[in-house]
């Protein structure tokens, strides 16, 4: 999924304030239990958030809890900034909704508690139980807040529903944490348990049946880089309590053997479940939980995003022309019809509607026509081209009306073209494509476009 630079319409972050503050920066991450009504901050040990860093003062700010919170500045050395100004003693400041504040290389931010987080101590240095709601999750649209703890040691938990950008967040975060090692992606949900206790933590050479050689695990592999364990809330309950051990300790037990090796990773986990919920039935192991959710980012829904709608759909529509050699057009009645919709795929759908919409309009303007519904693709296998005794039949030519779009005559003529090079080249993709001088990728989606079965070998 491709996205770009930020929406000026949106905040690319939106915090609010709620039962903890959120401490980020120099690569630190924690959390202060916000229990009192008013917090003193600074490197004095009798402070209520004591930060040991040479640009605080020893009494440094103080952090009102009224209504509205104000934050003032205790005439420190190097100050303390509040709405973008820099102060040093004077009157305490109002902090807008979402707004933080920031003293040096820290960020100080008020959030709310993650869900099914139970109020613990005064300080909790991991950071566990902040939730972020980040609007737009690439590199050019999070703020300075999301860098800092992407810097940090802390595991990040990323609930959202499916196509909402929950896989670019975590690139992002891996790209802002200067680990030198690759981010590695692990799908829970794809494997079956014994595919994925191997996968993950690699064997012995005759642990089981058919392994005939070593295997080095995904997270071993990953040492110095960032596992992101994707669709974790369907990872199977025996493989969550071997999982717990390494994300505790950093280390792995290959299958067959009894020796840890330690492993120097950072974990990011992602899930469209409601994660409390499947610990309060025993489906998900709380204290697993409980040690992936070291920040909780929640990325919306794209309807909830309405801003950002129009210019993703720009975007794609850039992308899609550069890709073809077309130059689309969305007039506003697009736009307004595309910001209306419910989007239940997010922006995974919006950008396939796109994608559709610009092939169909052949060049020109993208109008409401064009936008046909979203459906569900089955992922197909990589062609390989069958020797001429195994090729199979022709594509038999569906009736134009199941096409399930309007076309009109030139469409319907283009339709046509690939059916016919496909009877020509016996069903083989990728020799139709180049037989009508488009790329295969080109080529399939005109298949998904016009509703062609594609041939199966």
């Amino acid at each position: 999924m491709d996205w770009s630079e930020p929406t000026a319409l949106e905040p690319a972050v939106a915090l609010v304030a709620g039962d903890l503050l959120l401490v980020a920066g120099h690569g630190q991450l924690s959390t202060y239990e916000l229990t009192g009504r008013d917090m003193v901050i600074g490197r004095d040990s009798s402070c209520d958030v004591v930060i040991d860093h040479r640009s605080l003062s020893r009494r440094h700010a103080l952090l009102h809890l009224g209504s509205p919170p104000t934050v003032q500045d205790l005439g420190s050395t190097n100050g303390t900034l509040i709405g973008g100004a820099l102060r040093r003693g004077g009157e305490p400041v109002v902090l807008g909704s979402g707004e933080g504040f920031r003293i040096g290389p820290f960020w100080f931010v008020m959030v709310d508690r993650a869900p099914g987080e139970r109020p613990g101590g005064r300080s909790m240095s991991s950071g566990a139980g902040a939730l972020l709601r980040v609007v737009d999750p690439t590199p050019g649209g999070v703020p300075s807040l999301v860098r800092d703890f992407a810097a940090s040691e802390s595991n990040v938990l990323i609930l959202g529903e499916t196509g909402v950008g929950k896989e670019v967040l975590a690139s992002t975060i891996h790209q802002l944490s200067g680990r030198s090692g690759a981010m590695t992606r692990i799908n829970c949900a794809a494997l079956s348990e014994s595919l994925l206790e191997s996968e993950l933590f690699g064997h012995e050479k005759g642990a089981f049946t058919g392994a005939t050689a070593q295997k080095i695990g995904l997270i071993e592999a990953a040492d110095r880089g960032t596992v992101f364990l994707d669709e974790i809330g369907d990872t199977p309950p025996a493989i969550q309590a071997k999982l717990l051990r390494t994300v505790e300790h950093r280390e792995v037990v290959r299958l067959g053997s009894t020796r840890p090796i330690a492993v120097d990773v950072r974990f990011v986990a992602a899930t469209n479940r409601d994660l409390p919920a499947a610990v309060a039935t025993g489906a998900f192991r709380r204290d697993l939980y409980f040690r992936l959710d070291g920040v909780t980012v929640v990325i919306p829904p794209l309807r909830e995003r309405p801003g950002l709608i129009g210019q993703l759909a720009l975007q794609f529509a850039a992308a899609a022309r550069s890709a073809s050699g077309r130059a689309p057009q969305l007039g506003a009645d697009v736009l307004a019809a595309l910001e209306g919709r419910r989007w239940p795929g997010n922006v995974r759908e919006l950008k396939a509607v796109i994608e559709r919409a610009v092939v169909l309009a052949r060049g020109g303007p993208i109008g409401l026509k064009h936008l046909t519904p979203e459906r569900e693709q089955a992922l197909e296998p990589p062609e390989l081209t069958p020797p001429p005794e195994q090729r199979p039949q022709p594509a038999a030519r569906p009736p134009e009306g199941d096409a399930g779009v309007a076309l009109d005559d030139e469409q319907r003529a283009d339709r046509e073209r690939i059916l016919r090079a496909l009877d020509e080249c016996a069903g083989n993709q990728t020799r139709a494509a180049r037989q009508l001088g488009m790329s295969r990728t080109a080529f399939v989606t005109k298949l998904r476009i016009y509703r062609i079965p594609r041939p199966r070998s």
